[in-house]
């Protein structure tokens, strides 16, 4: 070891705890350039994810959300425990960022904004190499290579894809990625990252505005390269060019999506599911919304990705547009988790009677983003607690953000239960788990997918799944009822229909609505979901609402036995709920 290598180790040794940066003011003091503050937040997020390795070490302050700034919410509550001992260096300077950090940033690589897919390939070379990205000939790139720290350049992809492999630039960007580091073995082998490129940032592009970098999903990054991902964004239709590509080969962003799954699954050796953080950019790229201008709607778009990652042994961590930003991942990962959780003790059995039984899937949490950012405004809603809650936060969500699970565990209330969302722990369509795959030669993973989701289950106490989606793939066949049924033996709630509506002591049932609360008008939402109910009883519906409050549920149940007396409402925790219908079903 020589000697600069040892005084860098002793260093960062003596270095006095955190360093918060405030991202969020050094945005505001930068000039009014859409392009400079996009690079800013895509380096300050990388440095992250090269100095938050192997412990917390540097955070942000970056992200707005339900009136609060989300990362003071998220650090003032780790402060109070985990964090409490451990000093903290306020900061809100680039120069003084680098200078902190100068002893890990051994240099940059350079991305080409004229392929804006190298700026992914530069995300993903940060990640295996911990060189920084910068992109060309920028006031980043005049700032802290050319002036400032004079970081050197490890590498540059400028010119260095021009579409003559695979008649696309993108494609060729992608492929070199891909034989350089995916397939040498250098990536995380159960991780990928389906973020947006830099097409925003080509010319002609509408400039971002502050909020925009939400959800350019930069923030998002640093978790991924503190894991070696490998990034990408590919359209999952082969039917129509991309576009951000048009010129390409028909089909040749999806050959290239199903060849990065393919190489996964080299990697892992089929033993374990790849998760795949991001999301279709539905509202720029890939689908008939606004300028995207293709002829699929997003929601279809979404379907098609989720099928293909299914058909490859890859769940989803779905940022989704809205709410895809999250903060502080890298650092956070580190939360130390108990080794396993416990819901509260199971209800005693209820008398069936004739009624109207209704269970609400409080959703959507197949997103760490999304979860992370919806405690304040949902679970810390001061009607939580008065009525039976099913929180579908999907438990592998914990791998990224385990403090969130750690905080609704502590503060849970006797009516606060967890379960199972979208299809599990993982959203992916279960039917494709097995048969033929879409063509895709993957063998048979439904035991695979018992295994990982008993694991799941195991540690955060669940027995439950709310939703499982299966998209434009058709009914539950008996064999995947009976995989469910070995990790979810207290009841599945269904997208579409199944073979049989009770297996192996499991009960099966199909929610019947999504219900979108109409704040200004519950008697409508109420009538909305009266329809459901009919005169023959007991019945049993679930109805699944997105992001929505407990003193929102409570409104509607109230208003429902008022203007719908007939029906007998009952609002059930899911355990009753279950429990009820399986024995209407005629057993014990």
């Amino acid at each position: 070891m020589n000697l600069v290598v040892v005084l860098a180790s002793v260093l960062c040794a003596a270095e006095p705890g955190l360093a918060r940066f405030d991202l969020e003011k050094c945005i505001a003091d930068l000039p009014d350039d859409s392009v400079l503050r996009y690079d800013v937040v895509k380096l300050t997020a990388s440095l992250q994810g090269v100095v938050n390795r192997d412990r917390p070490r540097l955070v942000i302050r970056f992200l707005h959300g339900a009136g609060t700034n989300l990362d003071d919410y998220w650090f003032s509550k780790l402060r109070e425990g985990w964090l409490k001992d451990l000093p903290v260096e306020e900061m809100n300077s680039l120069e003084g960022l680098l200078s902190r950090f100068a002893y890990d940033i051994d240099g940059v690589v350079v991305w080409d904004p004229a392929v804006v897919a190298t700026a992914n390939v530069a995300a993903t070379v940060c990640g295996v190499e911990g060189w920084l990205p910068v992109r060309a000939d920028s006031a980043l790139y005049a700032r802290i290579v050319e002036g400032g720290p004079h970081l050197p350049v490890r590498l540059s992809l400028v010119g260095k894809f021009d579409g003559s492999k695979a008649g696309s630039a993108k494609i060729d960007a992608y492929q070199w990625a891909k034989e350089n580091y995916l397939d040498k073995g250098k990536c995380h082998p159960a991780l990928l990252a389906y973020f947006i490129d830099a097409y925003t940032q080509q010319p002609g592009t509408p400039g971002f505005h502050y909020h925009d970098l939400y959800n350019a999903t930069l923030a998002n990054h640093d978790y991924y390269i503190a894991n070696r991902a490998f990034f990408f964004d590919l359209s999952p239709w082969a039917d129509e060019a991309p576009v951000d590509d048009p010129q390409q080969r028909l089909g040749a962003d999806k050959q290239m999506l199903i060849a990065i799954l393919r190489a996964q699954i080299e990697q892992n050796r089929g033993k374990a599911f790849t998760t795949v953080g991001g999301f279709v950019p539905w509202n720029l790229k890939y689908t008939s919304h606004g300028p995207a201008g293709g002829k699929h709607e997003p929601v279809p778009s979404e379907w098609e990705y989720a099928a293909i990652l299914s058909a490859h042994n890859a769940i989803m961590d779905a940022d989704a547009l809205g709410l895809a930003c999250l903060a502080n991942a890298s650092a956070y990962r580190h939360f130390p988790l108990q080794p396993r959780y416990e819901q509260n003790a199971r209800p005693a059995p209820r008398e069936l009677e004739a009624k109207t039984y209704v269970l609400v899937y409080m959703g959507d949490y197949d997103s760490a983003a999304w979860l992370s950012s919806n405690i304040p405004a949902i679970w810390d809603d001061p009607a939580r607690g008065q009525i039976p809650m099913a929180w579908a936060f999907n438990p592998n969500l914990a791998a990224r953000v385990p403090y969130v699970f750690d905080h609704v565990y502590r503060t849970k209330t006797e009516n606060d239960w967890f379960i199972g969302g979208d299809s599990g722990a993982g959203y992916l369509n279960p039917n494709l788990l097995t048969g033929e795959r879409l063509g895709s030669g993957v063998p048979d993973a439904l035991a695979l997918w018992v295994q990982h989701n008993l694991e799941w289950y195991g540690r955060f106490d669940y027995d439950i799944t709310g939703f499982a989606i299966n998209g434009f793939h058709g009914d539950m066949p008996l064999a995947v009822q009976e995989a469910y049924a070995r990790f979810s033996p207290r009841g599945v709630g269904m997208q579409l229909g199944f073979a049989q509506a009770l297996v192996n002591g499991t009960p099966f049932l199909r929610h019947v609505s999504d219900i979108y609360p109409k704040l200004g008008n519950f008697g409508e939402t109420a009538a909305e979901m009266a329809r459901f109910a009919k005169p023959e009883k007991p019945q049993f519906l679930i109805y699944r609402m997105i992001l929505q409050r407990p003193g929102t549920v409570i409104a509607l149940r109230d208003r429902l036995n008022v203007d719908f007396p007939d029906a007998r409402w009952d609002f059930c925790d899911p355990y009753t709920f279950f429990d009820l219908y399986r024995r209407s079903l005629g057993t014990e």
